[in-house]
C-alpha cells in the first residue's frame, strides 16, 4: 500500500532541499566499495521518501550504470546531483582543442619534418588554455607559443635576445615596449625587436590570451608552465632552454643538409 506521503509526492513539485549536491567528502567515497556508495544514496532517497523513478534527474544514471563505472573518479563526479553546464561543455571542448594543437606541432627535441603544421582556429577562438605558457611548435628558426595571462597578471618586465611577435586573441592589456605604453586587445599584433625591454599586463576582468612567435626559439620544445612563477623558476634553474639545434645559423643548417633550396629530402 502506497503511503500518503509518497502518493502526495507524485503530484507535487520536489522540495528545494531535496536537490542533492554531493559534498567534498562524498567524492572521497569514490574509491570505496560499490555497496557503500549504493547504500549511501539509497539511504538519502529513502529519507526523502521519493521513488527513484519519479525523479531521474537526481540520479542521472541507473544503478546498473553506476556500478559499472564505480572505480572511475570521473564517473563518480557524475553521480547524484551532478549537472553539466554550458561552461562545462565549453571547457571540455576547449580542452580537446588544446590537446589537438599540442599534437599538431613539433614538441620534441628534434628537427621538425618538412611538412605542413595546421592549427585550426588558433587565432579566432577563446582557447581557455588555463596555462601561462604552452609551446606548440619549435622549428629551425622560430617557435610558436600560446599564453594566457590571468586577471591582474603580467608576462614580466624582461629583455629577450631574440625577436618576438605577439598576436593577441582574447582580452585586453597594456603593452610597454622601450618605455612606450600601448593598449592592446584581441586582433592586435605587437613586434618586440631582439634586445628591447618589454612588459605586458592584463587589463579588465578577463585573462589576456595571445600567441607569441619567437625567432629563433626561446623555450624548451616541451615547455608547459601553469603559472608565471613556475616559468620563472625553471628559467632561473636552466630547465627551460631552447634546443641546441634551434639556435644554428642558416649556413650551418644548409651545410648539414637540413635546409635545401631544391626542397628535396631523402
Amino acid at each position: 500500500m502506497m503511503s500518503t506521503d509518497v502518493a502526495a509526492s507524485l503530484t507535487q513539485s520536489p522540495p528545494i532541499d531535496a536537490i542533492y549536491i554531493p559534498s567534498d567528502e562524498y567524492y572521497e567515497y569514490c574509491h570505496h566499495s560499490p555497496m557503500l556508495k549504493t547504500a549511501q544514496f539509497t539511504s538519502y532517497r529513502l529519507t526523502h521518501k521519493t521513488p527513484s523513478y519519479y525523479r531521474p534527474a537526481i540520479t542521472n544514471l541507473s544503478r546498473t550504470q553506476r556500478l559499472q563505472n564505480i572505480h572511475s573518479t570521473a564517473s563518480c563526479k557524475q553521480g547524484p546531483g551532478f549537472k553539466h553546464t554550458s561552461e562545462d561543455a565549453s571547457r571540455h571542448k576547449d580542452s580537446g582543442r588544446i590537446q589537438k594543437y599540442k599534437m599538431a606541432g613539433n614538441r620534441e627535441d628534434k628537427v621538425p619534418k618538412h611538412e605542413m603544421v595546421h592549427f585550426e582556429g588558433l587565432l579566432n577562438t577563446e582557447r581557455r588554455f588555463a596555462k601561462f605558457r604552452t609551446v606548440l611548435h619549435t622549428g629551425l628558426y622560430s617557435q610558436l607559443v600560446a599564453m594566457e595571462v590571468p586577471v591582474n597578471g603580467e608576462i614580466g618586465d624582461e629583455v629577450h635576445t631574440v625577436d618576438q611577435i605577439l598576436l593577441f586573441t582574447s582580452g585586453r592589456g597594456l603593452a610597454t615596449v622601450a618605455g612606450k605604453d600601448q593598449e592592446v586587445k584581441a586582433g592586435d599584433v605587437v613586434v618586440v625587436p631582439a634586445g628591447t625591454q618589454h612588459q605586458f599586463v592584463t587589463r579588465g576582468d578577463q585573462p589576456l590570451e595571445l600567441i607569441t612567435v619567437y625567432s629563433p626559439a626561446e623555450h624548451d620544445a616541451k615547455t608547459v608552465h601553469k603559472t608565471k612563477e613556475e616559468g620563472d623558476e625553471e628559467e632561473d634553474n636552466g630547465k627551460d632552454e631552447a634546443p641546441e639545434w634551434s639556435q644554428k645559423s642558416k649556413k650551418e643548417n644548409e651545410d648539414a643538409g637540413l635546409v635545401k633550396e631544391s626542397g628535396k629530402y631523402d
